[in-house]
């Protein structure tokens, strides 16, 4: 009887410590408007399975600007910024990396030394383009916007662009909705 009351409370001390070791759930964030902070605002415009329509969406985020008028214009930009990322972009990089260790009577010496620079460009003229949501974050006071293009206005817009053969308005037209569908897999491997 002793053995299986000693089973039972071990059981028991070893459920309340997994139990314990348990992280609590992170405090919920609010925007301060009220709303609880957005998916979109952590992963951005793959946060939308939901969405009726298909677009595209580019999420900016800017923050430690005393303007308000400049904060807010600032993470918009940084919006539509990255949405025209997803069409066209050139960037360079350069990343040096060194690493050495040294090892003398059983003592070892290591170093370190990484370097990266970076140079994105984006240069894209997108019609249709609208801020979709905006949310500041009641505590650390970071400002997110929400751009958002509808790919119907998108192809419209490239078959009123007169300098575009027909060709090219043909291709766009007919490859629009697979660009859409092929960037939404994409989205969903991560």
């Amino acid at each position: 009887m002793k053995l299986i009351k000693a089973a039972a409370l071990m059981g028991l001390a070893i459920f309340l410590a997994s139990c314990a070791s348990a992280p609590p759930p992170p405090p919920k964030a609010y925007c301060t408007d009220g709303r609880e902070l957005l998916v979109w605002t952590v992963q951005g415009g793959m946060a939308f399975p939901a969405d009726i329509g298909k677009a595209f969406y580019g999420v900016g985020v800017a923050a430690k600007i005393s303007n308000p008028a400049l904060l807010r214009e600032s993470a918009d930009n940084r919006a539509i910024s990255e949405l025209g990322k997803q069409f066209e972009v050139y960037t360079a990089s350069l990343m040096n990396d060194y690493m050495a260790s040294t090892t003398a009577d059983d003592k070892a010496v290591e170093e370190q030394h990484v370097e990266t620079v970076k140079k994105t460009v984006v240069k894209q003229t997108l019609n249709g383009v609208m801020i979709a949501d905006r949310c500041q974050d009641k505590g650390s006071g970071v400002y997110y916007s929400l751009a958002r293009l509808d790919v119907d206005k998108f192809k419209d817009a490239i078959m009123k662009k007169s300098e575009l053969s027909d060709k090219m308005k043909d291709y766009v037209r007919d490859n629009a909705n697979a660009l859409a569908e092929k960037l939404e897999k994409e989205e969903a491997k991560h």
